[in-house]
Protein backbone atom coordinates (compact mmCIF):
# COMPACT_ATOMS: atom_id res chain seq x y z
CA UNK A 1 0.00 0.00 0.00
CA UNK A 2 3.04 2.45 1.11
CA UNK A 3 4.59 1.49 -2.59
CA UNK A 4 1.45 2.59 -4.61
CA UNK A 5 0.96 5.77 -2.15
CA UNK A 6 4.21 6.53 -3.27
CA UNK A 7 3.99 5.90 -7.04
CA UNK A 8 0.82 7.72 -7.29
CA UNK A 9 1.07 11.04 -5.06
CA UNK A 10 5.20 10.93 -5.08
CA UNK A 11 7.12 13.00 -2.46
CA UNK A 12 3.59 14.91 -1.96
CA UNK A 13 2.36 11.49 0.29
CA UNK A 14 0.66 12.09 3.60
CA UNK A 15 0.54 10.48 6.13
CA UNK A 16 -3.21 9.17 6.09
CA UNK A 17 -4.73 7.59 3.01
CA UNK A 18 -7.44 9.75 3.33
CA UNK A 19 -5.43 13.32 3.10
CA UNK A 20 -4.13 12.21 -0.10
CA UNK A 21 -7.73 12.31 -1.87
CA UNK A 22 -8.65 14.83 -3.81
CA UNK A 23 -11.36 17.56 -1.56
CA UNK A 24 -13.99 17.95 -4.10
CA UNK A 25 -15.09 14.53 -5.65
CA UNK A 26 -17.69 12.27 -4.09
CA UNK A 27 -15.81 8.93 -3.91
CA UNK A 28 -13.21 10.86 -1.31
CA UNK A 29 -15.71 12.14 0.80
CA UNK A 30 -17.50 8.80 1.36
CA UNK A 31 -13.74 7.39 2.11
CA UNK A 32 -13.00 9.94 4.69
CA UNK A 33 -16.65 9.52 6.08
CA UNK A 34 -16.21 6.00 6.21
CA UNK A 35 -12.68 6.09 8.37
CA UNK A 36 -14.75 8.80 10.71
CA UNK A 37 -17.63 6.64 11.46
CA UNK A 38 -15.17 3.10 12.01
CA UNK A 39 -14.28 3.72 15.23
CA UNK A 40 -17.08 4.87 16.57
CA UNK A 41 -19.47 1.37 15.24
CA UNK A 42 -16.13 -0.71 16.81
CA UNK A 43 -16.70 1.71 20.10
CA UNK A 44 -20.74 0.54 19.73
CA UNK A 45 -19.82 -3.48 19.26
CA UNK A 46 -16.70 -3.26 21.97
CA UNK A 47 -19.06 -1.96 24.47
CA UNK A 48 -22.74 -3.62 23.62
CA UNK A 49 -21.61 -6.72 25.83
CA UNK A 50 -20.60 -4.90 28.77
CA UNK A 51 -23.95 -2.71 29.06
CA UNK A 52 -26.08 -5.44 28.31
CA UNK A 53 -24.30 -6.97 31.30
CA UNK A 54 -24.76 -4.15 33.63
CA UNK A 55 -28.29 -4.10 32.21
CA UNK A 56 -29.11 -7.24 33.50
CA UNK A 57 -27.63 -6.85 36.51
CA UNK A 58 -29.60 -3.37 37.34
CA UNK A 59 -32.96 -4.92 35.46
CA UNK A 60 -34.08 -6.11 38.64
CA UNK A 61 -34.30 -3.31 40.68
CA UNK A 62 -34.95 -0.43 38.60
CA UNK A 63 -37.17 0.02 34.96
CA UNK A 64 -35.53 -0.70 31.68
CA UNK A 65 -35.66 2.92 30.34
CA UNK A 66 -34.03 4.92 33.20
CA UNK A 67 -31.52 1.26 33.24
CA UNK A 68 -30.35 1.90 29.57
CA UNK A 69 -29.75 5.73 30.22
CA UNK A 70 -28.03 5.51 33.31
CA UNK A 71 -25.64 2.63 32.06
CA UNK A 72 -25.22 4.37 28.19
CA UNK A 73 -24.62 7.27 30.64
CA UNK A 74 -22.31 6.13 32.48
CA UNK A 75 -19.62 4.27 30.04
CA UNK A 76 -19.75 7.17 28.05
CA UNK A 77 -18.63 9.57 30.72
CA UNK A 78 -16.11 6.82 32.09
CA UNK A 79 -14.78 6.36 28.72
CA UNK A 80 -14.24 9.92 28.44
CA UNK A 81 -12.68 10.36 31.59
CA UNK A 82 -10.02 7.69 31.04
CA UNK A 83 -9.33 9.35 27.41
CA UNK A 84 -8.81 12.78 29.62
CA UNK A 85 -6.59 11.32 32.12
CA UNK A 86 -4.23 8.43 30.27
CA UNK A 87 -1.43 9.58 28.58
CA UNK A 88 -1.00 8.46 25.04
CA UNK A 89 -4.74 6.86 25.43
CA UNK A 90 -4.89 7.13 21.34
CA UNK A 91 -2.16 4.50 21.03
CA UNK A 92 -3.16 2.12 23.26
CA UNK A 93 -7.11 2.73 21.74
CA UNK A 94 -4.92 1.84 18.61
CA UNK A 95 -3.99 -1.21 19.88
CA UNK A 96 -7.45 -2.35 21.04
CA UNK A 97 -8.46 -1.64 17.64
CA UNK A 98 -5.83 -3.31 15.64
CA UNK A 99 -5.97 -6.80 17.90
CA UNK A 100 -9.72 -6.58 17.80
CA UNK A 101 -10.49 -5.58 13.86
CA UNK A 102 -7.60 -8.70 12.65
CA UNK A 103 -9.35 -11.15 15.39
CA UNK A 104 -12.84 -9.92 13.84
CA UNK A 105 -12.01 -10.02 10.05
CA UNK A 106 -9.55 -12.29 9.54
CA UNK A 107 -9.14 -14.96 12.16
CA UNK A 108 -12.25 -15.52 13.82
CA UNK A 109 -14.11 -16.21 10.14
CA UNK A 110 -10.97 -18.36 8.98
CA UNK A 111 -11.76 -20.75 12.19
CA UNK A 112 -15.46 -20.64 11.90
CA UNK A 113 -15.62 -22.06 7.80
CA UNK A 114 -13.05 -24.47 9.28
CA UNK A 115 -15.47 -25.44 12.46
CA UNK A 116 -18.43 -25.32 9.69
CA UNK A 117 -17.22 -27.20 6.27
CA UNK A 118 -14.00 -28.82 7.86
CA UNK A 119 -15.80 -31.88 9.12
CA UNK A 120 -17.81 -32.53 6.29
CA UNK A 121 -15.18 -32.39 3.02
CA UNK A 122 -11.72 -32.74 2.26
CA UNK A 123 -10.86 -28.98 1.63
CA UNK A 124 -7.59 -29.49 -0.55
CA UNK A 125 -6.38 -26.39 -1.56
CA UNK A 126 -9.04 -24.12 -0.34
CA UNK A 127 -7.33 -25.40 3.22
CA UNK A 128 -3.90 -24.38 2.25
CA UNK A 129 -5.38 -20.84 1.31
CA UNK A 130 -7.32 -20.68 4.40
CA UNK A 131 -4.01 -21.59 6.62
CA UNK A 132 -2.04 -18.59 4.75
CA UNK A 133 -4.91 -16.47 5.54
CA UNK A 134 -4.51 -17.62 9.30
CA UNK A 135 -0.48 -17.06 9.25
CA UNK A 136 -1.15 -13.63 7.45
CA UNK A 137 -3.15 -12.61 10.14
CA UNK A 138 -1.00 -13.91 12.83
CA UNK A 139 1.69 -12.04 11.12
CA UNK A 140 -0.19 -9.04 11.19
CA UNK A 141 -1.38 -9.31 14.94
CA UNK A 142 2.27 -9.82 16.09
CA UNK A 143 3.62 -6.95 14.30
CA UNK A 144 0.53 -4.51 15.04
CA UNK A 145 1.04 -5.50 18.54
CA UNK A 146 5.18 -4.69 18.64
CA UNK A 147 4.29 -1.85 16.71
CA UNK A 148 1.88 -0.25 19.10
CA UNK A 149 3.71 -1.59 22.13
CA UNK A 150 6.78 0.43 20.82
CA UNK A 151 5.32 3.80 20.42
CA UNK A 152 3.76 3.30 23.61
CA UNK A 153 7.01 2.68 25.41
CA UNK A 154 8.44 5.20 23.15
CA UNK A 155 6.55 7.84 24.28
CA UNK A 156 6.99 7.15 27.94
CA UNK A 157 10.17 6.69 28.33
CA UNK A 158 10.99 10.38 25.86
Amino acid sequence: MAILGYLMFGSQLQSQITLNLPTNTLSSKVATYTVLVNPLSKYALFLKPLVDAIESQLMSTHGKRSCSAFTGSLLLCSTVLVALTIPYYEIFMSLVGAFTTVIGSILLPCFCYLRICGACVDLGFELVVIRSTVLMGLIILVVGTYTCLLQIFENLYM
